[in-house]
């Protein structure tokens, strides 16, 4: 599914009715404001006011390049866990997008299925409810069963929840703003209240973060925390191992990418513009169930890119029930060599030694898991 035509159209279309949007909501020229946001969300964040999304520009700039940056990535990863049997490519999902801004959750959950069961947004923020909703309308969904609920996740749960079960939940960019990352008590609180929501055999949490080191380690704390306490069942990224074999290293982490290669012509213009390139994009997630859901067992996901020693022998690095070294003879075999950072191959591949352990500095630039391979600059971090 996850190179699935109807996918791909849907994300295009999005892309291309987000532009759309944004360059009549203003007459400055959209490149030169998705270059200040993204400037504002990278070198200069410490320059960047709580209000900046009161800016009309930076808003509408928000909408028109970030917004389909940020539907792709969650619709990708929600494909691929279709792809591995972990979520139903049936339904049409009764969502509950947590932190929504615009609908970034929503509309990628319209991506995947093409359709939407009964829905609800929840956003402090109404002006970014009203904008992923109006979005929503351009591409043709249906917005009559959708619920906008301006509240903050930290009001009563009873003001923001839904009453009922829902199919799929996603928080994105959520929990790195729940409390101190060196505490996941507040984060975990949140997810077990979340999980709960979850049909009972066939629902689904995806909490997408950040593919940086402070936010995906936390974030892999509260992976362990939910293993744990029984709170949750984790379908994915993981593949047995009990405790994240990542944490035990300062200097690594967890994070995948997902290839978004049908980018619409008015995107790539804007990509041109502002040298701002998003065909691969990467993020740190987790894939949660109930407590009674069976875990993957089997597998291998892959965590780190290829390398090559001396010799000529090729090694990656992936994790199972533990790190483990997928190790070639000399050359891996295709399947190994072309998986993405985040894909699963299959447990037959040669394995050498797992890799050792180190010291706090972490392993070099695109060589172990948690150091993304070396590319542009990132353009940005929000929802």
């Amino acid at each position: 599914m996850t190179g699935s035509t109807p996918l791909l159209a849907r994300l295009a279309t999005i892309a291309e009715a987000a532009a759309r949007i944004a360059s009549e909501r203003h007459r400055s020229p959209l490149a030169g404001d998705v270059a200040r946001l993204s400037t504002l969300f990278t070198e200069a964040r410490g320059q960047r006011r709580p209000t900046y999304m009161q800016d009309p520009a930076l808003r509408r700039a928000y909408l028109g390049f970030f917004v389909p940056h940020n539907v792709a990535r969650i619709a990708l990863l929600l494909a691929r866990a279709v792809d591995e049997g972990l979520l139903s490519p049936s339904l049409p999902p009764r969502v509950l997008d947590v932190g929504a801004g615009p609908l970034s959750g929503t509309l990628a959950c319209w991506a995947v299925w093409g359709r939407l069961g009964p829905s609800r947004a929840v956003d402090l923020a109404r002006s970014a409810l009203d904008d992923g909703a109006a979005l929503l309308a351009a591409v043709g969904a249906d917005v009559a069963r959708l619920d906008l609920v301006d509240r903050s996740l930290t009001a009563p749960p009873a003001s923001w929840l839904p009453d009922g079960d829902v199919d799929v939940v996603v928080a994105a960019n959520v929990l790195n703003e729940v409390g101190d990352p060196r505490e996941p008590a507040p984060r975990l609180r949140l997810v077990h209240m979340l999980v709960q929501r979850l049909t009972p055999t066939t629902g689904r949490l995806l909490v997408v973060e950040p593919a940086m080191r402070v936010e995906a380690r936390a974030l892999m704390a509260v992976r362990d925390a939910v293993v744990d306490e029984a709170l949750a069942s984790v379908l994915s990224p993981c593949r047995g191992a009990r405790a994240c074999p990542l944490l035990a290293t300062r200097g690594d982490w967890c994070h995948g990418d997902v290839e978004w290669t049908t980018r619409p012509p008015s995107y790539r213009a804007l990509e041109a513009a502002t040298g701002l390139r998003k065909d691969t994009l990467s993020a740190s997630h987790l894939l949660l169930a109930a407590p009674t859901t069976p875990a993957p067992a089997t597998g291998l996901r892959v965590i780190g890119g290829v390398m090559r020693d001396p010799r000529g022998v090729e090694r990656r690095y992936a994790c199972g029930r533990g790190l483990v070294t997928l190790t070639g003879t000399p050359r891996l075999p295709p399947r190994a060599v072309h998986a993405g950072r985040g894909e699963v191959v299959d447990d037959t591949v040669s394995r050498g030694p797992p890799p050792a352990p180190r010291g706090p500095g972490g392993r070099s630039a695109g060589a172990g898991p948690g150091r993304p391979s070396p590319r542009r600059p990132r353009a940005g971090r929000g929802r």
